[in-house]
C-alpha cells in the first residue's frame, strides 16, 4: 500500500514536471510568434557619424520596414566599442535589444584586450551585414603618392610618422601595426576616441595617414581633401576601383577588411533565435537595403544558418594572429 503511495506521488511530480516544460515551451513560442510587439533599440558601440553607426541605421532602417516597428539606434561610446558591448551584454534576452558588432568589437578585441567585461559567449549571430576594405588615406597636401613613398619617408624619418585610427583595436590601427611589422619601419600610432576627429585631423595634416573605411572617407576625397593612396584588400574596393591595393605595392600578403554583424543576447529562446535570423536575412535581401549599403561602398556577405557563425569563428582566428603578429596589446 505504502508503495502505491509514492508511486502515485512520483507519477503527479513528473506529471506536473511536463506540465511546466509544456508551458514554458508554449510561453516562449507564444513570445517568439508575438515579437514585435513594442520599439527595437539597437546598441552601436561607436560614435555616431562613424561607419559602424552608418551600418546600424541603414539596417535598421530596413528592419523597422519589414517588423513594422520603431528602431532606434543607440550609441554607446568608449574603450574600442567594449562599454556598448558590456552594456549589450547584460541585456534582456527578449528580441528588443540587438546590436551592431564590428570586426573590433567580436574580433580583434578578444586577443588585444587582456581582460573584457563581456565574453563572445553573450551574444547570438544573426547575420554579417557588410563587409568593406579600408582606404589608405594622406593629407591632399601630402607628397607621399604611392604606399613605397610612405615607406621610404617613414625609413627617413624613424619615430616621426603618425598614424590615427578610431581607437586601440580597431582595423586602422591593426593595418597601420602590420605595415610596421612587414617593413621594418618606425612609426607612431594615435588612437583617437572616434574616426571623426582623426579624420579631421588628417585633414589638416596634423598626423600623416590613416586606413580607414571609404564610407567615411570618400566625402573628403571628393571635397580635395584626402587622398586615397591604396586600399587593405587583396583586390580593389568598388567603392574606389581605381585605387591600387597594398598588397601590389610592395606588401605582400596584405589582405584586410572590416565587417559588421547584427546580434542578439545568447540567452534568447530557439523560437526566437530562427525568427530573428530569419528576419535579418529578409532585411539583407531587400534591394533599397542592399543597394544603399552598395553606394556607402559596403559589400554584401549572404551566410546562413551555420556559415554565420564559421565565418565569424574564423575571422575571430584570422585577427587574434594579425595581433599577434603586430605585437599589439592593451592592458
Amino acid at each position: 500500500m505504502q508503495n502505491i503511495f509514492i508511486r502515485s506521488i512520483m507519477a503527479s511530480a513528473m506529471l506536473l514536471a511536463a506540465c511546466a516544460s509544456t508551458s514554458a515551451f508554449a510561453q516562449s513560442k507564444t513570445a517568439a510568434e508575438q515579437w514585435p510587439s513594442k520599439t527595437i533599440t539597437m546598441i552601436s558601440p561607436f560614435a555616431a557619424g562613424t561607419t559602424s553607426d552608418v551600418v546600424a541605421r541603414i539596417f535598421g532602417q530596413g528592419l523597422s520596414k519589414v517588423l513594422n516597428v520603431p528602431v532606434i539606434v543607440d550609441n554607446k561610446v568608449g574603450a574600442s566599442g567594449n562599454i556598448g558591448m558590456a552594456q549589450f551584454a547584460k541585456a534582456a534576452p527578449d528580441g528588443y535589444t540587438l546590436a551592431m558588432g564590428t570586426i573590433t568589437t567580436n574580433a580583434i578585441n578578444q586577443a588585444l584586450f587582456s581582460k573584457l567585461p563581456f565574453a563572445l559567449s553573450d551574444f547570438y549571430a544573426l547575420g554579417v551585414v557588410g563587409i568593406t576594405p579600408n582606404l589608405l588615406v594622406v593629407p591632399a597636401s601630402s607628397s607621399v603618392k604611392t604606399v613605397g613613398d610612405l615607406v621610404q619617408m617613414a625609413k627617413d624619418k624613424p619615430g616621426k610618422l603618425t598614424f590615427g585610427s578610431a581607437g586601440n583595436g580597431t582595423t586602422g590601427q591593426l593595418a597601420g601595426e602590420l605595415i610596421k611589422v612587414r617593413t621594418g619601419v618606425d612609426m607612431l600610432h594615435a588612437p583617437y576616441k572616434d574616426a571623426t576627429r582623426a579624420l579631421t585631423d588628417l585633414a589638416a595634416g596634423e598626423i600623416d595617414f590613416m586606413f580607414y573605411h571609404p564610407a567615411a572617407v570618400m566625402a573628403l576625397i571628393q571635397g580635395g581633401r584626402l587622398r586615397p593612396i591604396a586600399v587593405s584588400s587583396s583586390t580593389r574596393s568598388s567603392a574606389a576601383p581605381d585605387v591600387i591595393p597594398v598588397d601590389q605595392q610592395g606588401i605582400s600578403d596584405f589582405d584586410l577588411a572590416a565587417w559588421w554583424a547584427l546580434y542578439a543576447p545568447a540567452g534568447i529562446s530557439p523560437e526566437l533565435k530562427v525568427r530573428l535570423r530569419a528576419v535579418t536575412q529578409e532585411v539583407l535581401a531587400d534591394p533599397q537595403v542592399v543597394q544603399t549599403l552598395i553606394a556607402r561602398g559596403f559589400e554584401s556577405k549572404p551566410l546562413r544558418g551555420d556559415e554565420i557563425d564559421i565565418y565569424l569563428a574564423k575571422e575571430a582566428d584570422k585577427w587574434a594572429d594579425i595581433v599577434k603578429r603586430a605585437g599589439a596589446r592593451v592592458d
